[in-house]
C-alpha cells in the first residue's frame, strides 16, 4: 500500500507542479502579501474540494472513462463533445507551455538561452517518446522525478535565505484594491489544478476503499502548494521589486548564476513530469473515451503541440491566461455539474454505470459549497478574460 500511495502522489504531484509557480513570485510582488495569501487559501479549498468531487466521479463510475467520458455519461452527448473541444485547447495549450519553457530550462544551461529553439523541439520529441509508455511506468518516472524537484526547493531557499528581507514582504502589504489584487487568484489556480490525472491515479486505487483515493488528492494538493508557497515567497522576498514574470531571470539578478541554474533545473523537471501526466490523460482520453487506437491517440496527443510551436506559437504568458480563462474555469463547472448529476441518480436509486457507494463514503456538498466554489472558478474565467481582452 505504502508503494501504490508513492505512486499515486508522485503521478498527481508530477500533474499539479508545473509552470504555474514560476509566476508567483511577481503576483505576490503586484499584488501584496496579504491578497497573495487570501487568494492562496481560496485556490487551495477549490481545488481540494473539485479533486474530491472528481475523484469521486472516476472512482463510482464504472469502466475506463477521461474527463469529457464522465461529461458524457452524466451531461449527454452535446456535453460531451463541448467538454472535448474545451479540453483539447487547454490541455494542447498546457503542453505547448511546457514545451516552451522546458526549451527555455534546458538552454539557460548554454551561455543563458542559447538553441533555445532547437532544444524545444528536442523535448517535444523526448517528451513524446516517454508518453508512449505504459501507465505505470509513466507514474515511476514521475515519481523519481518528483522527489528531487522538492530537494532542490529546499536547496533554492537555503541560498535565498541570505538575501531575503523581511521588509519586502510589508512594503507591499495592501489592504486596498489595487489593480493587481486579484492577479495571485488565477496564478494560483493554474499553479495547483490537477484534476486532469485523478483518473489515471484512481486506476491504481479502484481496489480499495475511496478514503485511500481521497489521501492522496488531499496530501498532494498541500504538499504541492505548501512547496510552491516556498518558492514564491523566497524568490520575492530576495528579489522584491526586481522579481520577473519568469522568476529565473530576477533570481539571476539577485542570488547569482548558481542559484539561476538551480532555478532552471527545478523548471526543467517541473514541466517535464507535468507534461508526461498530462499527455498521457490526454492519450487516454483519445483511447477510452472516443475508442482511437493506440498510435493515433500517441499521435494526436503529442504532435499537435509540437506543430503550434513550429508555426510560431511562443507566447506562453498568452497562452497561459487563455487555459486559465476557457480550460480551468469550464472544468470546474462541469465538475461540479458531473458531481451533481451522480449525487442525484444515488438518490433516485438508479445509479445505471455507478457503483454502489457505502454510506458516508461520498461527498453531500450543500447549495451553498456549490455557490462558493463556481463563483471561486467562474471568478478567475472572468478576470482572465478581462486581462486577455
Amino acid at each position: 500500500m505504502f508503494q501504490l500511495y508513492l505512486k499515486g502522489i508522485g503521478m498527481l504531484v508530477g500533474m499539479i507542479f508545473g509552470a504555474g509557480i514560476f509566476a508567483l513570485p511577481y503576483a505576490f510582488s503586484h499584488s501584496g502579501l496579504f491578497w497573495g495569501m487570501v487568494h492562496f487559501a481560496i485556490a487551495l479549498f477549490i481545488t481540494i474540494a473539485l479533486g474530491f468531487l472528481y475523484g469521486e466521479v472516476a472512482y463510482y463510475t464504472r469502466g475506463k472513462h477521461r474527463f469529457t467520458g464522465y461529461a458524457g455519461i452524466f451531461l449527454g452527448n452535446k456535453t460531451k463533445h463541448f467538454a472535448f473541444l474545451t479540453t483539447l485547447a487547454s490541455y494542447y495549450g498546457s503542453l505547448l507551455v511546457y514545451g516552451l519553457l522546458g526549451g527555455l530550462f534546458i538552454s539557460n544551461f548554454f551561455n543563458h538561452g542559447s538553441y533555445r529553439f532547437e532544444i524545444s523541439i528536442l523535448f517535444f520529441i523526448v517528451s513524446g517518446i516517454f508518453v508512449a509508455f505504459n501507465f505505470k511506468k509513466i507514474a515511476d518516472i514521475n515519481f523519481y522525478l518528483t522527489v528531487p524537484i522538492f530537494g532542490f526547493i529546499i536547496y533554492l531557499l537555503f541560498i535565498a535565505l541570505p538575501a531575503i528581507k523581511i521588509d519586502n514582504f510589508f512594503s507591499n502589504l495592501y489592504f486596498s484594491f489595487n489593480n493587481d489584487w486579484f492577479l495571485p487568484y488565477g496564478v494560483w489556480i493554474f499553479a495547483l489544478g490537477g484534476a486532469a490525472v485523478i483518473p489515471e491515479v484512481r486506476d491504481l486505487f479502484s481496489s480499495f476503499p475511496l478514503k485511500h483515493l481521497k489521501r492522496v488528492i488531499w496530501v498532494s494538493t498541500v504538499l504541492c502548494a505548501l512547496f510552491s508557497l516556498i518558492f514564491g515567497l523566497a524568490v520575492w522576498g530576495a528579489g522584491n521589486n526586481s522579481t520577473t514574470p519568469d522568476a529565473l531571470s530576477g533570481i539571476a539578478k539577485i542570488l547569482g548564476n548558481r542559484a539561476f541554474l538551480v532555478g532552471s533545473l527545478i523548471g526543467f523537471l517541473a514541466v517535464f513530469t507535468s507534461f508526461l501526466a498530462l499527455a498521457v490523460n490526454m492519450r487516454n482520453i483519445f483511447r477510452y473515451d472516443y475508442g482511437v487506437s493506440g498510435f493515433s491517440s500517441w499521435f494526436f496527443t503529442v504532435i499537435p503541440p509540437l506543430g503550434l510551436f513550429l508555426l510560431g506559437a511562443v507566447d506562453f504568458v498568452r497562452t497561459i491566461s487563455f487555459i486559465g480563462a476557457l480550460g480551468l474555469g469550464t472544468a470546474g463547472v462541469l465538475i461540479i455539474l458531473i458531481a451533481r448529476s451522480m449525487r442525484k441518480r444515488i438518490a433516485a436509486g438508479d445509479p445505471g454505470d455507478l457503483l454502489k457507494p457505502d454510506k458516508g463514503e461520498y461527498m453531500k456538498p450543500t447549495r451553498l459549497f456549490e455557490r462558493l466554489v463556481l463563483v471561486g472558478v467562474l471568478s478567475g474565467a472572468i478576470y482572465e478574460l478581462w486581462r486577455i481582452f
